[in-house]
Formats: structure tokens, C-alpha cells, sequence
């Protein structure tokens, strides 16, 4: 029994200087990761260049941007001048709203203009990125018609904004920038009166459909190299293969009406510059809002909270957040991502690196996550999705090609067996422009199919039936 009691006490006294030794041990390195975290770094160059946006070279009148905040403007009333208040409005009391969530109430910064113009009727028939509009919009010749009617001014202004010089978001930047809702349902609409306006029996209607089409194709070009964050360039992305699609099915059918000169399919099926596609200035705007995140007035709400807890808090989680370290790192990371998106090949090297966690600056002795910890994880969490945007951007840039082939069949009548051949001697139309993967050819349901490189939701089309000549009529019977 003693012997048992002096083991016991033997157990119990390692187990104290073990369980002291780890507090000890725990201490020194919390210690260390104060010291560590004791100073800030310098704000190196490239934050200051990331922070400089290019000058805005259009007026308010002739911007996009505007036009959109204020398209469901109140019947009757400018779409600038709507776009134009709702913006003042956010620039002068981003800061209040930043300190205050009830100015995010209804009444608040983010109101809606309850008189706003709304989409009357029910357009879900027409799905611009899962079936044919060509071929739906005659089936719902009635619908449509009645939908113009209600929505006449609605049509009106999207007829207005496609005309628009330029694209350049004048919202300050931050996480309450005002984002308009997309015209989706208006544009629907125009896409099914195009569909039927370029089957009507007067010529001059239908190349007024057509080339109404092209100015279409021109705006969401503009939206897509203009200055912005990501969500309207994704947003023109989708508009543009909603174009496209229609265009290719419109290609397709033997009975609509083209011009035959060669030259036209410039003006036609135009294929982009590669750089249009190149979504590093949207990385760049997404980076302006990140830092307008970090320095917004809460942050010194959040250090003189009510309460010593909170506040003690506050205090320690800022201590292991040096923002200029995280600025610098953010404007690093921002960087190789826009040189990414950029080359193809490029990213890619970037996409399997960024899995190893390349986020601690070069030179730097420490061991990862020990200086700056929740600035490291805070730029992982927001500059890593940005792997996902620049094959969606390059997937449009193949569709474009694999309409222009649609095209180019077209024009040289070309049979469906001498295909496989034009193909291989057409690489420029007839592979994608990210990795040069070929589009493959299926005679059974004749459709040419482009090989993504990014997820898409399901049901989303990227194939396209190819141009066949109209069957000959039967002779008719000698009388």
C-alpha cells in the first residue's frame, strides 16, 4: 500500500513539472509572438500604385455605371440624374454608415426607392444561357408582344444605355458600394424581340435587329475592360454569351438572311483582343475596397467598445493584425494574381502554388503564421477565390471563336464531312485560346462543342449547331 502511494505521488509530481513546464512553455511562446508582433512594417510602393486608380475619362452622361444605379428610376424620371443621387448619396455617408448598421436599414444609406420601375410580367420562357431564344421566341410570339407593350420605357432605357461611351464606377470604394440590381429580365425581353425582329419579312427590320445585336455585343465589350470590380465583369461575361448564343443559332439557320461579303465578319462575329479578357484591374478594384475595408472608421469603434473584455480584446487581436503588413502582403498577392490572369500558362503555375500557402514574403526568417497571423489568413481568404474568374473570362473568349467558325462554315458552305479537316487547318477558330484544347465535332447531333476550363452551372450551353443548306423541294409532278 505505501509502495502504492509513493508511485501515485511519483506520477502526480512529473505530471506537475510537466504541466508546469508547458505552461512555462505556452507563456514563452505567446511571449515571443508579442515581441514578434510588436512592430509594423513600412507600406511598401505597390500599395500606394494598387491604391491609384486610372482616371475616369467619361461624364456622367455617357457612363454605364451611372445608368445602371439609376435604371429603375421612378417613371418618367433621367436615369442619370437617379444614378448620379444614389451616388452622392453613398460617397457622402459611407462613413457614417460604416460606424452605424441601422443607416443599412430600409431608411437607411442602401433605401429603395419604393416608386422604382419594376419589370412587369413574367419573361422565365426565355433563357438566354440554357436553350435556343432563336428558336423559343416564336413560340411565345403573343407573350413577347405583350411584354413590350407593358415594359415599353423599361426597353427604352436599355436601348439608351447600350449606346453609352464608356464603363468607370465612381462609387467610393468599399464593402457598401451600391450595386445595381442587373437588367436581367429587361434584357431578356431584348433578346427575344431581336430573335423575332430578325425573322420579320422587311429586310430593312432585320438588319436593324442585327445590328442592334452588335451594339449590344460593343456595350458588355465596354463593361468588361472598363474600371470595376469583379461582379459586373462576370455580369458582361454572361450578357456576351447571351449574345453569342443567339448569334450562333441565328448563323445556324439556313433561312436567315446574311450578308455574304467576307468582311463583314468583323463587324459580325468579332473576336475580342486577348487583353480584354485579362481581369487584372478588377483584381486591382478588388483590392481598393479591401483596404477601404481595413481602414473604415469601425476599426477605432471596435478599439473604444464598451466594456474592458471587448476592448482587451479588440486590442489583442489588432496587436496579431498589423495592417500595413497585411496591406503590403495583400498588395503582393493582388499582383501575382494580376500577372496571372494575364497568361494562361502563368496562372496556372499560380493556381498550383497558391495550394502550397506562398503567402509569406520573400526573406523573411520567421516560421509561417508566426508575425501577422490574422493578416496572412485575411489575404488567403480573400485573394484566393480569385482562381476561379479568369476561366470563366477565358471560356467566353472560346466561345467567341467557336461562333466566328460557325460563321466561317457558313460562308464557305462547307459539308459536314469536310469539317474534321477544316478544323485541324483552322486552329485560330477552332481551339481554345487558354490551352488550346480542340472543339470536337459530333456528326450525329451536328453541334461543335468547346471544352470548358471553368465550372458552370448545369444546363449552360457550349455548343452550337452548325449551318446545313435547306433540303431541296421534291419535283413536282408532270401535269
Amino acid at each position: 500500500m505505501a509502495e502504492t502511494a509513493r508511485l501515485l505521488g511519483r506520477v502526480a509530481k512529473w505530471l506537475g513539472i510537466g504541466a508546469l513546464a508547458l505552461t512555462v512553455l505556452t507563456a514563452a511562446l505567446f511571449l515571443a509572438a508579442l515581441l514578434v508582433n510588436a512592430r509594423d512594417e513600412t507600406l511598401i510602393p505597390e500599395v500606394r500604385m494598387l491604391l491609384t486608380a486610372a482616371p475616369n475619362r467619361y461624364s456622367d452622361e455617357e457612363n454605364i455605371y451611372v445608368a445602371l444605379q439609376g435604371f429603375d428610376a421612378p417613371p418618367a424620371e433621367s436615369v442619370i440624374a437617379a444614378g448620379e443621387a444614389r451616388i452622392e448619396r453613398y460617397n457622402r455617408n459611407v462613413d457614417v454608415a460604416l460606424r452605424d448598421a441601422r443607416a443599412l436599414s430600409p431608411e437607411g444609406l442602401l433605401a429603395e426607392d419604393p416608386h422604382r420601375l419594376a419589370f412587369k410580367g413574367d419573361i422565365s420562357f426565355i433563357r438566354p444561357l440554357e436553350s435556343s431564344v432563336w428558336n423559343e421566341a416564336p413560340q411565345h410570339e403573343q407573350q413577347i408582344e405583350a411584354l413590350l407593350q407593358d415594359n415599353h420605357e423599361l426597353l427604352e432605357r436599355y436601348l439608351a444605355l447600350i449606346l453609352l461611351r464608356g464603363y468607370y464606377e465612381t462609387a467610393r470604394p468599399s464593402v457598401l458600394m451600391p450595386s445595381p440590381v442587373a437588367p436581367n429580365e429587361v434584357r431578356r425581353l431584348f433578346l427575344a424581340q431581336l430573335a423575332l425582329q430578325m425573322r420579320a419579312p422587311n429586310p430593312l427590320q432585320r438588319q436593324i435587329g442585327l445590328a442592334a445585336l452588335e451594339v449590344d455585343i460593343r456595350a458588355w465589350r465596354r463593361v468588361l475592360t472598363g474600371e470595376g470590380t469583379l461582379l459586373w465583369k462576370m455580369l458582361a461575361i454572361a450578357f456576351l454569351q447571351s449574345d453569342y448564343l443567339l448569334l450562333a443559332d441565328l448563323i445556324a439557320d439556313p433561312g436567315a438572311d446574311l450578308a455574304p461579303r467576307e468582311q463583314y465578319a468583323e463587324s459580325l462575329v468579332p473576336l475580342f483582343d486577348a487583353g480584354d479578357f485579362d481581369l487584372g484591374r478588377a483584381f486591382a478594384a478588388e483590392f481598393r475596397v479591401q483596404i477601404a475595408t481595413l481602414r473604415s472608421p469601425d476599426a477605432e469603434m471596435r478599439r473604444t467598445g464598451q466594456g474592458w473584455l471587448e476592448r482587451a480584446g479588440s486590442r489583442m487581436s489588432d496587436h496579431f493584425l498589423k495592417l500595413n503588413a497585411t496591406e503590403n502582403l495583400l498588395a503582393t498577392e493582388t499582383l501575382r494574381w494580376m500577372a496571372a490572369a494575364a497568361d494562361p500558362p502563368r496562372f496556372y503555375a499560380a493556381t498550383r502554388s497558391s495550394a502550397a500557402w506562398p503567402i509569406e514574403r520573400r526573406g523573411r526568417w520567421l516560421p509561417p503564421l508566426s508575425y501577422n497571423p490574422l493578416g496572412k489568413v485575411l489575404t488567403r481568404v480573400v485573394t484566393d477565390p480569385y482562381r476561379h474568374y479568369p476561366p470563366r473570362a477565358w471560356d467566353e473568349a472560346a466561345l467567341q471563336r467557336l461562333v466566328r467558325l460557325g460563321y466561317e462554315i457558313r460562308q464557305r458552305r462547307l459539308a459536314p464531312a469536310d469539317l474534321p479537316a477544316f478544323l485541324r487547318a483552322q486552329p485560330q477558330w477552332s481551339t481554345h485560346p487558354a490551352d488550346g484544347r480542340p472543339f470536337l465535332w459530333d456528326a450525329g447531333t451536328s453541334e461543335l462543342r468547346m471544352q470548358t476550363l471553368s465550372q458552370h452551372p448545369p444546363g449552360w450551353r457550349f455548343s452550337i449547331r452548325i449551318w446545313q443548306p435547306l433540303p431541296l423541294a421534291p419535283p413536282t409532278a408532270p401535269r
